[in-house]
């Protein structure tokens, strides 16, 4: 079954406004309001001072998600970087926006009530370097080149790391709660070289037809080369302890088709080998330097990564059991894991989004305090490591899109002991169409 609008045999088409921020060209950030989750389905109507939206609580009981295990999570967010006004935004047509003040912090948005950039730091080794997180190193840009999607996409989040000569300039955002118990976690990112991401603006005649093979007259289009520095290490993952973690890393030094899905621990020190089971290296069909939706679902007995629309990997070893927070970094060290940037370099990545489907715990997993962050770090002596074949079951998926998965009516409400009577389902394709963020729920009916 597809998710689209055209199909209602078990479900029923909602459309729902449910971005943290639906901007609008006049909107100010001081007086956006946030949504706290979506067991309130907010509709708003675009004005210079935004009112709360009224609560409809009898949309969803809960949300459930394509593949083996449909969820039945309670609570969901989705928080949009596609189009968020920034300073000088009637200046934003000019060739290099990097001139004018274009961007934005995210510690002066709205999106700080979740989210919280880092800034603790870790001393160096002899084999180390030191590494310093800068709130600075986490904004929102304009994005180059606006109309490379199906439909346009004027700004997005970014987090930057940068070599210095002595230490490392890196990022990271952690998510405020930490009593996160199982969630399905959705990005839209990519990796990008300072060129792709804060280059000149492209600007392309509109509308172009796809038969079109010159921009003007005599000029074809300038493409801009995506060679992402090696020596980086994106991570997004679930965050207990460092023995209490799942995992989505990718790693620059690496070819630009390769990902790490682990739950940790997956390396054993006194052996300095990989502990079987623990995690995957998967050969992607889209780069990491393309726009892809990476995706985590953690269970109760069993942990999947997603990347695009297929399953990459299934792990029933060491799933994390304690209530976490969730946290997306982009960094290096100058070890054997990460690599070595080069002094001057910059590694940039991309997000569109952030999605949740989750549940909570009744007990908070506690919070990081000033320094304790660096325990996330990787330490390990071996940098790659053969963590075996592709996991059996995954082979079996890999024919299959995750639409194809979308749970029966018949089947809802026996899972966990939820007793869900209307059950959304969250569609995997978010389009900007320019004035709000749609975002595709079925409801059963």
């Amino acid at each position: 079954m597809r998710c689209s609008p055209n199909n209602q045999y078990y479900y029923t088409l909602h459309q729902t406004l449910v971005s943290v921020i639906i901007p609008s060209p006049t909107m100010k950030f001081n007086n956006i309001t946030l949504l706290p989750s979506l067991s309130s389905i907010p509709t708003i109507t675009p004005s210079p001072t935004p009112i709360p939206p009224p609560k409809n609580n009898t949309l969803c009981d809960c949300y459930i998600i394509s593949g083996p295990d449909p969820g039945y999570f309670t609570n969901y967010h989705f928080w949009d970087f596609r189009n968020i006004p920034l300073p000088n935004a009637t200046q934003q047509l000019a060739p290099d926006p990097l001139a004018l003040d274009t961007t934005l912090l995210l510690s002066n948005t709205p999106f700080i009530n979740d989210w919280l950039p880092q800034t603790w730091t870790k001393t160096g080794t002899t084999e180390l370097l030191p590494i310093t997180n800068a709130e600075t190193n986490v904004f929102i840009a304009p994005n180059p080149d606006p109309k490379s999607h199906v439909s346009p996409n004027p700004t997005y989040l970014l987090l930057q790391t940068t070599r210095h000569a002595d230490h490392v300039s890196t990022a990271e955002i952690e998510f405020l709660r930490w009593n996160i118990l199982h969630c399905s976690l959705r990005v839209s990112m990519r990796l990008m070289s300072n060129e792709t991401a804060l280059g000149p603006r492209i600007i392309s005649p509109s509308p172009r037809k796809p038969e079109d093979k010159h921009w003007g007259k005599g000029r074809r289009r300038k493409l801009r080369h995506n060679i992402v520095p090696k020596g980086a290490c994106v991570g997004l993952f679930t965050y207990h302890s460092k023995t209490c973690e799942s995992d989505i890393e990718i790693l620059t030094s690496d070819p630009p088709n390769v990902i790490h899905y682990s739950n940790q621990p997956d390396y054993d020190p006194v052996s300095d080998t990989a502990i079987p089971g623990a995690g995957s290296m998967v050969n992607l069909s889209v780069p990491w330097t393309a726009w892809s939706t990476h995706r985590l679902d953690w269970f109760p007995d069993m942990s999947r990564w997603y990347a695009g629309e297929a399953l990459q990997a299934v792990k029933a070893y060491g799933v994390p059991q304690e209530p976490s927070t969730l946290v997306l970094n982009l960094w290096s060290d100058g070890g054997n894991w990460t690599g070595n940037l080069r002094t001057g370099e910059s590694v940039f990545l991309g997000v569109e989004w952030i999605e949740m489907a989750f549940n909570v715990s009744s007990v908070a997993g506690g919070s990081v305090g000033p320094g304790e962050g660096q325990t996330r770090l990787r330490g390990r002596a071996v940098r790659r490591a053969d963590l075996g074949p592709v996991d059996g079951d995954v082979s079996r998926a890999r024919s299959k899109t995750l639409d194809s998965e979308i749970p029966k009516q018949e089947n809802i409400g026996k899972g966990d002991g939820v007793g869900c009577r209307k059950a959304c389902y969250i569609c995997n394709r978010h389009l900007y169409n320019g004035d709000t963020v749609p975002l595709q729920v079925f409801t059963l009916v």
